[in-house]
């Protein structure tokens, strides 16, 4: 009996869904600092490059988006942030782990 070494794909975190997600900037201890609401079916691979070239046009030096990642991070002056597309409504409560 042979066994399949086929390894299975990560799924793409930026595939488009069919609900509401948000782009959410966190500061170094988890907190929104800002959130935009992206309507449902957005290219959401689309939407996080255009914010990693935005900060980096503002002076911010900003780490790559790996292929099966829906984040990255940014700093400017000393400060980091974490720029991201959530699932989940990022003024909600907070889910315990």
């Amino acid at each position: 009996m042979r066994h399949s070494s086929r390894k299975r794909a990560s799924p793409d975190p930026l595939l488009p869904v069919d609900a509401v997600t948000w782009l959410v900037v966190r500061n170094a201890l988890s907190r929104m600092v800002e959130s935009i609401e992206l309507p449902p079916r957005s290219d959401l691979r689309a939407v996080l490059n255009a914010a990693r070239d935005a900060r980096m046009a503002a002076g911010w030096a900003a780490g790559d988006i790996g292929p099966r990642c829906a984040f990255f991070f940014a700093s400017r002056d000393g400060k980091r942030v974490l720029v991201g597309i959530e699932r989940r409504d990022p003024r909600g409560p907070v889910a315990l782990r």
